[in-house]
């Protein structure tokens, strides 16, 4: 690291030392300065990842390249066949093509704002569909490339959101049909037609996915990249875009396979909050998803919730979203929650939430390109100011072509102390769906180690007996015992 990079740390962590705010070192840093200082701090983990668009678009079209597809030239996506046509090109055209090949580039993320007329939000939801067949049968590819970028940031736990069983489960709950909103009698016909017999087909893609992963990575051999030292526990995504049938169907897939697979750890339900579909049936949604986990106690949830402005939403549809989320459905986590200082009561609610410790998973990059909301009006800082825990994510990094040390990076621009940076890392660890009990008896705050860790925390191995044999039981607490010992190193190397 350059010597000036070390002195602006030095002088943030000295602050931190003496009890005072860290906020004014971190700003006074230069961009190079902010860029090496947040790549190279431990950031915990990543709790909000869609890893289908967290692949830079250079990399989706060198894999449409090498499967043999074919680009369509008017609409600017991949096909996954040539089939006859004057607009449709051969993927390997862009080799020569740079027009072409830009043009792509542009139409799979939002580098280029205002791209064919779209706005942000248009041209951010409609690049998956032009850009799914490149990633189709690559999943294990998309987790590798996730995996290893976040290790090369100092990151090592992942929760992927990833769709098992996608299509077959909107199958089976489209030929079940809907039942009128008896949401008992809707499980009860979904596991007559044999929805549960999807899980060990869900199980054998979760294994194939991960062995592909592991092999592109080299995983346990002595060239072995950093990303296979990245624990991943995966979320279900589920379509708020479909008829309730189909998405019933996928919610409860999801919870059953959460209960039979630990490397599945909760829910999600992903697409436009605004669209028409989730608009509809967005109490609905929560009403299901709150039957089929029995309030969180059988799955837990992560809902995408106020991921909506006044762009894109009615002042009635923003009154609601985030408290339905976690007063009905019982969410344990918040994607976005922009509009949350817009719901009825926001004040209260957010000190519910604070209370419960409901964490909001942050995505600065993403909110600023799909719903316009940046800088101070974002809610970023008032959450913060309310106790509400909150930690840095990415969205869709691909898409938006950045990493988590860029959101890193954004929110010290936007104010953020490195206290706040510190406890963003440390929250997507001890507010994760990891099994076990954590470091913490203060999640959130971070003043209290558990008793079992107390005087321990950052050392390089816990002393034999009640640490050691906590660390031992619990995922949880394994993984906040690496993060603590890589920040103590961290900030021992900047002193």
């Amino acid at each position: 690291m350059i010597a000036r990079y070390w002195a602006a740390a030095s002088l943030a962590f000295a602050l931190v030392g003496q009890g005072a705010q860290a906020a004014p070192a971190v700003a006074r840093m230069t961009g190079g300065e902010l860029t090496a200082f947040t790549r190279a701090m431990p950031k915990g983990g990543e709790l909000h990842n869609h890893i289908s668009g967290a692949i830079f678009a250079e990399t989706l079209l060198a894999w449409a390249v090498e499967d043999g597809l074919c680009i369509n030239a008017k609409t600017l996506a991949v096909t996954p066949a040539c089939q006859p046509g004057e607009d449709l090109k051969p993927a390997s055209t862009i080799k020569t093509d740079e027009v072409l090949r830009a043009a792509m580039i542009d139409s799979f993320s939002v580098r280029n704002p205002g791209f064919l007329d779209r706005s942000g939000h248009d041209q951010f939801f409609g690049s998956f569909g032009r850009f799914g067949a490149a990633g189709a049968r690559r999943e294990g590819d998309m987790l590798a490339h996730v995996m290893d970028n976040l290790a090369r940031q100092n990151t090592y736990y992942l929760e992927a959101m990833v769709t098992p069983q996608g299509v077959a489960s909107r199958v089976r709950g489209a030929q079940v049909g809907w039942k009128g909103g008896d949401l008992a009698l809707q499980k009860t016909a979904n596991s007559a037609a044999g929805l549960e017999s999807l899980v060990a087909a869900a199980i054998a893609d979760t294994d194939a996915m991960e062995a592909r992963a592991r092999s592109l990575m080299k995983c346990g051999t002595p060239v072995a990249q950093p990303g296979c030292q990245v624990t991943v526990r995966y979320l279900v995504q589920t379509s708020r875009v479909a008829p309730p049938e189909q998405t019933f169907a996928q919610l409860q897939l999801g919870v059953a396979l959460v209960t039979a697979d630990k490397r599945w750890v909760g829910l999600q339900m992903v697409a436009p909050e605004d669209h028409p579909l989730s608009i509809t049936h967005y109490s609905l949604h929560m009403r299901m998803v709150d039957f089929l986990t029995d309030h969180g106690r059988t799955a837990k949830a992560a809902l995408h919730a106020g991921e909506l402005s006044m762009d894109y939403a009615t002042p009635e549809e923003l009154r609601y979203h985030v408290a339905e989320a976690v007063r009905v459905a019982g969410a344990r986590r918040i994607g976005h929650g922009v509009d949350l200082p817009l719901e009825t009561g926001a004040e209260a609610l957010a000190a519910e939430m604070a209370a419960k410790g409901v964490l909001v998973e942050v995505n600065l990059s993403s909110n600023a390109a799909i719903l316009g909301v940046s800088g101070k009006a974002h809610p970023y800082a008032w959450l913060r100011q309310r106790g509400v825990p909150v930690s840095l994510s990415t969205d869709d990094a691909g898409i938006l072509r950045i990493d988590l040390s860029h959101e890193y990076a954004r929110a010290a621009d936007d104010g953020a102390s490195y206290g706040d940076l510190k406890a963003s890392a440390r929250n997507a660890i001890a507010f994760s769906f990891l099994t076990g009990e954590g470091l913490w008896s203060d999640p959130g705050v971070y003043r209290r180690p558990a008793k079992a860790c107390a005087r321990q925390i950052g050392r390089a191995e816990p002393k034999p007996g009640a640490c050691a044999d906590l660390i031992a039981a619990s995922d949880k607490a394994r993984e906040q015992w690496r993060h603590e010992r890589l920040l103590a190193a961290f900030e021992a190397a900047a002193r």
